[in-house]
């Protein structure tokens, strides 16, 4: 994996130095269970489709001694956030550090994981972009120009690095199980607002921060595979509304500190 791209940055000596070292202590002191909380769509694609990208995934885990306590875990077909609450009640109840969560009407990176790991954050998704259209990203700000607690809105990041927002679509997140330890069961549910909105806003309560990947994109499956061309030539063709730019601004966390903290692995 390149340190330089995940960070954002040139890397000093030591760093690189260090990367592996540190890459190795992060995944070897985590046990991960990765779920599959709904069937999803598995038919075979042009090129890509979900059930390879799960088969690709089982493949770099079982190949890597660093991740080979992690495991994977399908859930019969239940309502999407009866599935995510099951899953996260085994993460709770058996030991796990982190649960990480993929639909499986997804395409994604075999590395995915062992990329969001290293960042070391509570919660921290992908770029995604909603399958049905409008295909606007799934990573959301609050609204500015509306008063209701939870009226949110898009926001377009890409290529920007780890940004903090209020929330992000659950296509692809990965929750440090402690996170789920402070939260009061059932972790998942709906109301006027969807299942991965609620559980934002309920961490935001506690003081969690809802970080996204924006360099990470992950395809929704559809008839085709949703991806960022998708919302662009929406963009173009006035499908999707605009906002202003001073609305929909993410953070950047942490963007003048020029140390990786490598947890003093020495």
């Amino acid at each position: 994996m390149d340190i330089k791209k995940i960070f954002k940055r040139d890397v000093s000596e030591e760093e690189q130095k260090n990367w592996e070292e540190y890459c190795k202590k992060t995944w070897s002191e985590a046990k991960v269970l990765i779920g599959l909380p709904n069937s999803g769509s598995f038919e075979d694609l042009v090129g890509d489709s979900p059930f390879k990208s799960f088969i690709r995934l089982a493949m770099t885990i079982a190949s890597n001694p660093d991740s080979a306590k992690w495991e994977i875990r399908t859930i019969p077909r239940l309502i999407t956030h009866e599935s995510r609450n099951a899953l996260a009640k085994m993460a709770v109840n058996e030991g796990f550090t982190h649960l990480m969560m993929i639909d499986s009407d997804h395409v994604f990176d075999k590395d995915i994981v062992h990329k969001l790991l290293l960042y070391k954050k509570d919660i921290v998704g992908v770029r995604a972009y909603r399958r049905a259209s409008p295909h606007y990203p799934c990573i959301f700000v609050k609204d500015k120009d509306r008063n209701e607690k939870d009226a949110m809105t898009f926001v377009d990041a890409c290529d920007m690095g780890l940004m903090v927002t209020d929330a992000v679509g659950f296509g692809a997140v990965l929750i440090n199980v402690e996170v789920l330890k402070k939260m009061t069961y059932p972790y998942f549910y709906f109301s006027k607002t969807g299942e991965d909105f609620n559980f934002c806003r309920d961490a935001r309560e506690l003081g969690y921060k809802v970080h996204v990947d924006t360099d990470i994109e992950i395809g929704h499956v559809t008839s085709k595979i949703i991806r960022r061309i998708d919302f662009q030539t929406q963009q173009c063709t006035g499908e999707v509304r605009q906002f202003g730019k001073d609305m929909v601004e993410l953070i950047q966390e942490e963007k003048d500190n020029k140390k990786v903290d490598f947890n003093k692995i020495k």
